[in-house]
């Protein structure tokens, strides 16, 4: 069990992990672009040199992780205070503004049944990739945790700088949540105003009415906006035509998130 903090110790703490956290962003994003650069790139000596580049990236990237790692270990008192306790939700607006205004890539965490991963390898091919490529939004979800990381812990800090959250509704995804690391996290940040977004993936009778904790997925504006899951053949042509809506109903939704916050 960790000692208990002073005051002061606290805010030291979350100060340092405010100024990591923000060079976290900067290099994630130093390291988006190099890999875009050494996809085009053709000249072997350049490729090298981005190469390099990106290796030292990474390995900078892995110490700030383990620093934070540390640093909310660390705050993670007795009383089970919250892992960096309302300063997170201030930080969160700070960086929403910021990056919609900027025109820096909107942070997106996904989060769907490991059964379901198929479809939502289709989803993030057919729907958001375009836009992740062209910078538009950097995509994360469980899969992405790298080995000897603590599963709670990459999930929190994910959550909390997210700007959208996707679930892909699924019954697999309901029966997973409930059971979840995710639930209480992603009831934190609905409170706080986090855009979450259900996509409708495979039919849940009276879906609707579904509560997850203190949210009902009804409340949210749903994608694809006809309410039709995009494996119902009874309302689609062929999953491309629903996976087609969809990519054109998110990149208008991201848009108007981007609207609202100027």
């Amino acid at each position: 069990m960790a000692k208990n903090l002073s005051t002061e110790q606290q805010q030291r703490l979350q100060q340092r992990w405010k100024t990591l956290h923000a060079e976290w962003e900067l290099r994630s994003e130093k390291l988006k672009c190099l890999r875009a650069d050494r996809a085009i790139e053709v000249g072997t000596a350049i490729k090298f040199q981005l190469e390099k580049q990106i290796q030292y990236e990474e390995a900078k990237l892995d110490d700030i992780d383990q620093q934070l790692n540390d640093i909310e270990a660390e705050l993670r008192l007795p009383s089970h205070t919250k892992i960096i306790p309302d300063s997170i939700s201030q930080v969160k607006v700070h960086q929403i503004c910021e990056v919609l205004s900027s025109s820096e890539a909107i942070e997106v965490f996904l989060y769907y049944s490991q059964q379901d991963e198929k479809l939502r390898n289709d989803l993030v091919e057919k729907c958001l990739h375009n836009m992740e490529i062209q910078g538009d939004i950097n995509i994360w979800d469980k899969s992405k945790i790298r080995p000897g990381k603590t599963i709670n812990i990459e999930i929190n800090k994910k959550l909390n700088s997210a700007h959208i959250i996707l679930l892909l509704i699924s019954p697999t995804f309901l029966g997973d949540y409930h059971r979840s690391e995710v639930k209480e996290a992603m009831e934190r940040c609905h409170a706080e105003g986090t855009n979450i977004i259900p996509i409708l993936l495979i039919p849940v009778a009276s879906w609707k009415s579904i509560r997850l904790g203190n949210f009902q997925l009804g409340n949210f504006q749903y994608l694809p906006k006809n309410g039709k899951f995009i494996t119902d053949s009874r309302f689609w042509k062929n999953k491309n035509e629903a996976f087609a809506k969809m990519a054109e109903e998110f990149t208008e939704a991201v848009q108007q998130i981007a609207a609202e916050s100027h």
